[in-house]
């Protein structure tokens, strides 16, 4: 009644031989991964950078976070916003707003010394952090300079930049930035800047949108409407949606008859026992079943462009953990187009 283990591979696979939604996506410049709130999108995030990294591919996983939550899986005690090599072909920064203040005067002024006593004034601080559409203005900024500059427009330091983005709300903000700027600068540094940013969101092949969702009923309704938001505000697309936690096929309904006449049969002590055993075996059932309709509204949705994670019963998931969801969602399987 178990359910199998996923074994991840040991050599690398071809992309001829797994997920073609997979392939597709990191071929990607910058992938932007999002979703509500406890859905699992750091571990989404991760997953996919080990699985390009593991392909070949030079891959930067920046968090916009002020603590980082990937560097326990690599045994660090903080990440910030200078890229750490964590493993062959992966690096990982962690910024918060400070970072890429910091960053977008330092551009602007070209003297560090100078951006860092200013920023010491805690007034000036307090003014940035107080303001909404600074936030997502100065995380954008700050990842379409690293495109640029070392990505593949810049010096080829990274082929590809997965960015674990705040939670939903945060990605609507940060969409209209580059329209926002440009209508308030015509010309000059900003108006440039809102042109590159705008192309780098925009473009084919540049910047993919990632959804996640868990497959019940209210984060699955989020997603699409945030999907429909960005596609009629913006016109942008999702590139694909990656359902994370699906309970997988364990119990099937002969096991559930066994099992409820075995507890019809048993007596004394055995009895309750077994009576957990079926209550277990129906509630497993109960939410796959109950995740396949969730499962196919997104799969009509998105014409097929769904990746499903299996739950793995698991409180914390160290990296072999992180390993197997990522061999997961580069294989073949009938969630991806």
């Amino acid at each position: 009644m178990l359910a199998p283990m996923i074994t991840p591979p040991t050599t690398v696979q071809q992309d001829a031989a797994g997920s073609p939604l997979a392939a597709e996506l990191l071929r990607h410049s910058v992938l932007l991964v999002t979703g509500k709130g406890g859905v699992g999108k750091s571990t989404v995030a991760v997953s996919m950078a080990r699985l390009a990294a593991q392909r070949g591919q030079r891959v930067l996983l920046v968090e916009l976070e002020s603590v980082s939550r990937v560097a326990p899986l690599f045994g660090l005690p903080r990440v910030g916003p200078e890229p750490i090599e964590v493993d062959r072909r992966l690096w990982v920064a962690c910024l918060d707003s400070m970072d890429s203040l910091r960053f977008f005067f330092t551009q602007q002024l070209k003297v560090a010394a100078l951006v860092n006593l200013a920023l010491r004034n805690r007034a000036v601080e307090g003014f940035f952090k107080a303001v909404p559409a600074v936030k997502p203005m100065l995380f954008l900024y700050h990842l379409w300079r690293i495109e640029q500059d070392q990505g593949r427009f810049g010096d080829g330091r990274y082929d590809l930049i997965i960015c674990d983005l705040p939670t939903s709300g945060f990605t609507v903000g940060m969409y209209a930035i580059p329209d926002t700027l440009a209508h308030v600068f015509r010309v000059g540094s900003m108006a440039t800047y809102a042109v590159g940013m705008r192309e780098m969101l925009s473009q084919p092949g540049r910047a993919g949108l990632v959804l996640v969702t868990l497959p019940e009923e209210m984060p699955v309704t989020e997603t699409l409407e945030l999907r429909a938001d960005l596609l009629r505000r913006h016109g942008v697309e999702t590139a694909a949606i990656i359902v994370n936690g699906v309970y997988p096929h364990i119990v099937r309904p002969e096991d559930v008859e066994h099992l409820q006449t075995a507890a019809q049969m048993a007596t004394g002590l055995a009895q309750e026992p077994v009576r957990e055993w079926l209550w277990a075996a129906r509630l497993l059932a109960g939410r796959r079943q109950r995740a396949e309709g969730f499962l196919t509204q997104l799969r009509t949705a998105m014409a097929g462009r769904v990746v499903e994670l299996p739950f793995l019963f698991r409180r914390d998931l160290p990296l072999d953990a992180v390993d197997l969801l990522a061999h997961r969602f580069g294989a073949r399987s009938e969630g991806a187009a």
